[in-house]
């Protein structure tokens, strides 16, 4: 993702290391514009027909001529970059049309469509760090970008979508879905490494030490279980997608009380149709609301009856992307 120059790619590459696409376009800007180095954030502000990426995705250019993030497939960054350095020189913002209507003819997307992109030139580094504190807590929070005369940048309201408002393009950023991910063995560690590659943000807990040993490259948080009755303290959020692993079930007790009580917006444990009314039994037994025990889902997955490791890692994560879809609708 950055560009050809090599010195300092090293530094500003690991000041990006294991974010989500959108913190890392911020901090590497950030990281940059800390060392003294100007730059640029573009931001898709319009789609004419088809689009490789969403509206309000980001890409960073330095002034010298390194960059890091996709608007598209990745076939035509270092033009845009290109484009992009004399806007950076100059101290101008601009939207400027890539593909097509654009009158950068050599310069066009396999799928047909435009882009308009948005180049707001030197944002400021306390806007930047504001930006990369709010993800970092998992907060909601909105940037407003004003390409007119003010040339203006601001945190903004977050309850407008992406897109144009009243002259100002504002980018709504909602913490990416966060998978707390409870179980062991084979189903658990597969589960865990396709999250992982999906950019999740991806949470473990497991009693059995082998996984967590196996999982530990993973390079995230990752709880031992201690014992079945003991809740472990779990980050749930609204943004949070909580799916249970095991096939000793006295291990989800607590989690799925928890879980069930929390605000995540997905609940799943593994198991079959009647493996989930025998669970539903022993939750109500054990006190637990009807509201709650209805949202923990099972059996877990589009696919049914998905057995092996990695059809069953597939589906679940396909499930909960809808889920999380859905949500981001509302």
């Amino acid at each position: 993702m950055l560009g050809a120059r090599a010195g300092g790619e090293t530094v500003l590459a690991s000041a990006t290391a294991g974010m989500s696409r959108d913190a890392a376009a911020i901090a590497f800007l950030a990281h940059a514009r800390s060392q003294g180095i100007d730059g640029a954030l573009i931001t898709i502000s319009g789609i004419d027909g088809g689009g490789p990426r969403a509206l309000g995705t980001h890409m960073a250019v330095l002034a010298d001529g390194r960059h890091l993030g996709h608007l598209s497939g990745g076939c035509v960054e270092p033009a845009i970059a290109a484009e992009v350095a004399p806007l950076i020189a100059a101290g101008t913002d601009r939207v400027m049309r890539f593909g097509k209507g654009s009158p950068f003819i050599d310069i066009r997307f396999p799928c047909g469509g435009g882009v308009d992109l948005l180049v707001h030139v030197s944002p400021s580094l306390e806007l930047l760090n504001e930006a990369l504190e709010c993800l970092g807590r998992r907060e909601p929070f909105a940037l407003g970008f004003d390409p007119g005369q003010s040339r203006a940048s601001r945190i903004a309201d977050v309850g407008a979508a992406t897109g144009w408002h009243d002259g100002m393009f504002v980018r709504r950023y909602l913490p990416r879905t966060r998978l707390l991910l409870a179980g062991r063995g084979p189903d658990f560690e597969v589960m865990a490494r396709v999250a992982a590659a999906a950019e999740f943000d991806l949470c473990l807990a497991t009693p059995d030490e082998s996984s967590a040993l196996a999982l530990a490259s993973l390079d995230v948080p990752i709880e031992l279980l201690k014992s079945p009755g003991r809740t472990p303290d779990l980050p749930i959020d609204a943004w949070t997608a909580t799916v249970l692993l095991f096939h000793e079930h006295e291990w989800e007790h607590a989690i799925l009380a928890h879980a069930g009580a929390a605000g995540g917006f997905y609940v799943g444990a593994l198991g079959s149709v009647r493996t989930h009314q025998q669970r539903r039994e022993r939750l109500a037994a054990m006190g637990l609301p009807a509201a709650q025990i209805e949202r923990i889902r099972g059996p877990i997955g589009l696919v049914d009856r998905a057995r092996e490791p990695g059809m069953l890692a597939v589906s679940v994560l396909a499930e909960i992307s809808a889920a999380r879809a859905q949500l981001d609708r509302a």
